[in-house]
């Protein structure tokens, strides 16, 4: 059992709220027009010395300009309810919005440094907060994965990643083990992991006779080394670098406790505009999955080849 996979859901899949209008200005401008024509035939029917509006397609006549900005008005005003309806919904909240959402489960945004006398605090991340906001639904059942995983990314705000391993893995009856990563992948302190062992021991989320024992993930370095193809033309170096940008950016998202960084991962990362190929002969095979280690890319490089 490992905690990443068995508590998160993906919010990206959630289809879009219906609440949540398709805003379209010209569709309502259109709106507007149809039913001017409407009213103003209905007038002349009723005084037939008012003149026909046939000018609907000229952009300068008075009644179009009006339109413009009556219609720019009301998508304003959807636009707000949009965002009201999206505010109060935890995948789609943001910022303060969030903050006062998962406050109905009694979470706080937790500070991950605090203010000094020349800068503000650095608060957690929206996407940690709802994390924890999601993990917290499961805090009445003590001893479970969910409750592990909340408890210990509570009890160190810097905390990255967490994996709550139990006897389907390790076969010990009784006996939880979590291992945690580090900010930016990094081993954790003895102080910092006491503080989850702490937290994890209170009464309330560790059940009588059983054990939970708290360490670190094993880091496993590796490294990226690619020769790319690109056409003449473009800066060589300009482009080596944004290809090891992406190349980061996917060895970043395998970043966790129990993670495999498929090869084909990092090699497909590599291709982007005006990369023709990208060779990598590291690493040479897939970096396997194992529930108490965390992948770590340490280092890339890229190598650019001017083609003739």
């Amino acid at each position: 059992m490992t905690a990443p996979l068995a508590t998160m859901i993906d919010l990206t899949r959630l289809p879009r709220p219906l609440a949540i209008e398709d805003l379209d200005f010209k569709a309502l401008q259109s709106a507007f027009m149809t039913r001017f024509v409407a009213e103003w035939t209905a007038q002349r029917a009723k005084d037939p010395t008012l003149p026909a509006f046939d000018v609907g397609n000229t952009r300068s006549d008075p009644v179009v300009l009006a339109s413009r900005a009556f219609s720019y008005v009301r998508l304003l005003d959807r636009t707000r309810v949009n965002d009201a309806v999206a505010a109060v919904l935890a995948p789609l909240a943001r910022g303060a919005d969030l903050t006062n959402v998962v406050a109905r489960l009694g979470v706080e945004r937790l500070v991950l440094i605090k203010a000094t006398d020349t800068e503000p605090a650095v608060m957690e991340s929206d996407d940690r907060l709802l994390r924890r906001y999601l993990l917290a639904f499961s805090r009445p059942s003590a001893g479970s994965a969910a409750r592990y995983l909340y408890e210990a990314l509570t009890g160190w705000p810097q905390l990255l990643d967490a994996a709550v391993i139990g006897r389907a893995v390790h076969g010990r009856r009784g006996d939880t083990d979590v291992v945690l990563v580090g900010p930016d992948g990094r081993a954790p302190t003895a102080d910092e992991i006491a503080l989850v062992r702490e937290r994890l021991a209170a009464p309330g989320v560790k059940p009588e006779a059983t054990s939970v024992a708290v360490g670190a993930a094993t880091r496993r370095l590796y490294s990226v080394d690619m020769t790319i193809q690109v056409p003449r033309g473009p800066d060589a170096s300009a482009v080596a670098a944004e290809v090891a940008a992406r190349v980061r950016k996917a060895g970043q998202a395998r970043l966790y406790a129990g993670a495999e960084v498929p090869r084909d991962l990092l090699a497909g990362a590599a291709y982007g505009l005006s990369v023709i190929r990208a060779d990598m002969p590291s690493p040479a095979a897939d970096i396997p999955a194992d529930p108490y280690t965390v992948p770590v890319l340490s280092d890339v490089t890229v190598t650019p080849e001017v083609m003739a």
